[in-house]
């Protein structure tokens, strides 16, 4: 499969079984295909996803010493809050990646235990001080799209002959984290990137595109192809915990991020991550055999902590 499909969602949302089998299957293949899909009739209105730019936009204009100011800057210590331009750097390249991004989870109180203990990967937001009402579109998209996600996590369990609640006993309290992302536009330079060539770590992403391209996935060919911005939809791509769970089954494709549209362009990503204490083992449904199985279980928040610093100096 050389082209990312468009599923349109509504009908699993009816709660028609046969009707959720069929786009189940229509997931399933997407995900042993490309590994990518267009998400249609997902049910957030127009309203939320015009807001949550319109939120994107008013933060990265702010002045770049308004942006870093110590109490909302990320760092290796603190993945929550702004990354600056030129931020994340790779073992392979000395050049960094050309994009800013504002990172966020769900909204925990102080007295959490998790954000007590200090050491399982929640943390507290960090919200800028300047933006009256900023937080509560940022929340409210947050809490939307996490609906989103659940009923993801249905259709991923049947296509997979798995129990329909599977997946979601992992989400009770997950690590998944949103990020406003603003990619300028970049220099003509071959080696230059909005965001690298990579896989994502978590189970699936649900990206939300403004108007302005960029995305690009390879093929099983090894050709890099567009996946332009479609009017009201999410695109949605399988990572590597999923292809774990799966044995390879569904597929975590490599993409990238390329602007050199001339245009500013701006992107909302879903990293849908389980439970800390989360182990990921092979599904019963995903190896026989002539089809061992090829990884070791994994402790999701303990594979976590081992990378947290990476992508910063």
């Amino acid at each position: 499969m050389d082209r990312v499909p468009q599923i349109d969602f509504a009908p699993f949302l009816s709660g028609e079984f046969s009707e959720k089998d069929k786009i189940a299957r229509q997931i399933g293949a997407a995900c042993e295909g490309i590994g990518f899909f267009y998400l249609i009739g997902h049910g957030i209105p127009t309203e939320v996803t015009s807001n949550i730019f319109a939120a994107a936009r008013r933060f990265f204009s702010l002045s770049d010493d308004l942006k870093a100011a110590p109490e909302i800057l990320i760092s290796s210590k603190h993945s929550r809050g702004y990354q600056p331009l030129n931020a994340r750097f790779y073992e392979q390249t000395t050049a960094p990646d050309l994009m800013e991004a504002f990172k966020y989870q769900q909204e925990l109180p102080p007295d959490d235990p998790d954000i007590l203990a200090g050491d399982r990967i929640q943390q507290l937001n960090k919200w800028p001080s300047q933006l009256p009402g900023w937080r509560e579109t940022l929340l409210g998209y947050f809490e939307a799209i996490h609906g989103v996600s659940g009923n993801l996590l249905r259709a991923f369990a049947l296509a997979l002959e798995m129990e329909e609640e599977y997946f979601v006993r992992f989400y009770r309290k997950p690590l998944t984290q949103v990020s406003l992302l603003h990619y300028p536009p970049q220099p003509p330079a071959p080696h230059a990137f909005g965001n690298r060539p990579h896989l994502d770590e978590t189970a699936f992403t649900i990206v939300l595109q403004e108007t302005v391209p960029g995305l690009e996935v390879m093929t099983r060919s090894g050709d890099w192809i567009s996946v332009a911005p479609v009017p009201d939809s999410f695109v949605v791509n399988i990572g590597d915990y999923m292809a774990r769970w799966t044995n390879d089954r569904f597929r975590s494709t490599i993409h990238r991020v390329v602007n050199r549209t001339g245009e500013e362009r701006y992107s909302i990503p879903y990293f849908a991550i389980p439970d800390f204490d989360t182990v990921i083992e092979c599904l019963p449904t995903c190896f026989g055999f002539d089809n061992p199985i090829k990884y070791e279980p994994l402790h999701v928040g303990r594979a976590i902590q081992r990378k947290f610093s990476s992508d910063y100096i």
